[in-house]
This record gives structure tokens, sequence and C-alpha cells, in this order.
């Protein structure tokens, strides 16, 4: 795969940069990244997409000149929803933009996903084991948690959160990076969101579960249940920027058993 010289940084991870270019947006992946991996990611977007999710089509996947690999996708001319919370903040508007947000979700975990899909009590079980440094009795909790996690059939996301939404000119809702997509509970997926906000919109996190809870008719006490599993979970990713707090959501289930 070759880009052009006017391509754009747009985000950049410790995993990955992501640029436009042209009529296409393009992750480039650190070399560190194995190719399973990539193409995994392209055919959890193949699979949502025949599923009848809206999501950016893929274009390519392949190798840059350094060997590392690199995923393309459609560009949806648009912008994405954090940037809009964020434009929002304090307004009437946000409200809305949350509501939005949220009715989203549900339409996403309205759509069942494909047997072929990542089962989400398989996949979280396994991340909790692989979560560095937790005390063997928490760990084992939490996985026993996981273990009891009731068959799904949902489209989870796992990582469904403002800068993963694109709102394009029409008005139209887009969700991108489907890297954790999963099969399973809307709720375990909920929790996931809420970790999110309380790690990047801590002010609103409250306000997400409230309407979440309302709209998709789920006790709020079922998100939380997941809550510290899902942060168990992630903290087996190694974001060392999030481990403290991540920490926090596991320690404050602990507390209170």
């Amino acid at each position: 795969m070759e880009l052009s010289d006017s391509k754009q940084v747009i985000v950049e991870r410790h995993n990955k940069v992501v640029y436009v270019d042209g009529g296409r947006i393009v992750k480039v992946f650190k070399s560190t990244k194995p190719a399973s991996d990539v193409f995994n990611e392209a055919l959890n977007i193949a699979r949502v997409i025949e599923a009848g999710v809206r999501v950016p089509k893929v274009l390519e996947v392949s190798q840059v000149a350094d060997g590392s690999w690199a995923l393309s996708t459609e560009y949806v001319e648009g912008v994405t929803m954090r940037s809009l919370m964020d434009a929002a903040e304090g307004t009437p508007e946000y409200d809305k933009l949350l509501e939005q947000f949220v009715d989203f979700q549900i339409e996403i975990q309205g759509i069942y996903g494909s047997d072929l899909m990542k089962d989400q009590k398989t996949k979280i079980a396994g991340m909790v084991g692989k979560a560095p440094e937790l005390d063997p009795s928490v760990r084992y909790d939490l996985q026993m948690r996981a273990d009891r996690m009731a068959p799904g059939r949902s489209i989870c996301h796992c990582d469904f959160n403002p800068s993963n939404v694109i709102v394009a000119e029409d008005g139209t809702l887009y969700a991108c990076d489907w890297t954790h997509v999963t099969r399973g509970l809307p709720e375990a997926d909920a929790a996931m969101t809420y970790i999110l906000f309380k790690m990047y919109h801590p002010g609103h996190a409250d306000a997400y579960l409230d309407l979440f809870s309302k709209k998709a008719d789920i006790a709020k006490q079922k998100v939380h249940y997941w809550v510290p599993v899902m942060a168990a979970a992630e903290l087996s990713r190694g974001r060392k920027d999030a481990e403290e707090f991540l920490r926090s959501q596991v320690d404050a289930a602990v507390d209170t058993d």
C-alpha cells in the first residue's frame, strides 16, 4: 500500500498511526502488530456490514514500504461525535448529541451478530486471565463472573465511545474501529462505554448510564456488575496511560463485595 504525500495524521496511538489520505482512512500499525490481527479487524468490519450496521467499508489490507501492515477504509465526510460533544459542552445541544449516541449504540445492539463472531464470554474471560498483577483471588472472582455470563446474540462494539462515531454531513451516524467486536450482552458492552466515559468524559458518565438504562430498559445495576470485569479485561491490553484508573474500577468492586 502506498500513501500519498498529501496524507494527514488524525490519530496517533501507541500501536498505530491513522491518516486521512484522499478518499480513504488508513491505519498503519507498528511492526509488532501481527498480520492476523489486522486481517481479523477487516473481517470484523465485513461481518458487521453484512449484519446491517453502518460502517465505513474496507478498501484494502496490505503492507506499507517498511513492511508494517495497514488497513484502509472508505472516508466518510463528516466529524466525530466527540468533536461535536466537545464543542457543545454545557449546552442543551450536548444532551441531544448524547441521546443520538445512545440511540445508535442500542440500534447496533439490536442487531444479532453472526455465529462466526467472537463470543463475548470467551473473549472477556480470557482477557481477565491475562490482566497483569491482579491479586489472584480478585482475578479468580472476576473470571468466575465472566464464566457465568449468559449467552448473548447482540453485536457489541466493546469500544463504543464518541471518538468512534462519525456524524456524516447529512447527519447519518457511522461506527468505526471494530477491533474488539463480539457477540454478547448489551449490558457488558454498555459497561465498557461507561468506563470510557469515566476515563475521557467523567462529567457525563452517569448521564450516559442513566440514558442508556432508560432507553435500553436495562437496570443500571446490571451494567455496574460488569464494570470491574470489563476494566480488568481492558488492563490486559497494556494501556499504561489508563492503568491506574482501570485498577481503581476493579478495586472499587472488591471493596464493596
